[in-house]
């Protein structure tokens, strides 16, 4: 799996399980995806500050499974 980086903004956040998020990212080449982020949701995780509402970032994924189409690596 390879891993590609986006610019884009998170327009929507939901709570997914205890720990994680999913999020839709609108971005200037890809236009609008749907993210998982595991564990984001955890108090002291890396991701929490760049899957907030509204953040505009520097996104590192790589493609899901079916029904997931793309997965956080990184944020920046």
């Amino acid at each position: 799996m390879a891993n590609t980086k986006i610019n884009g903004i998170v327009l929507s956040e939901s709570n997914m399980g205890d720990f994680d998020k999913m999020l839709t990212i609108l971005t200037p080449n890809v236009g609008k995806i749907s993210c998982v982020a595991k564990g984001a949701r955890r108090p002291k995780s890396a991701l929490l500050a760049g899957t907030q509402m509204f953040c505009f970032g520097e996104y590192l994924v790589f493609k899901g499974s079916r029904n997931i189409p793309y997965q956080f690596s990184r944020t920046n």
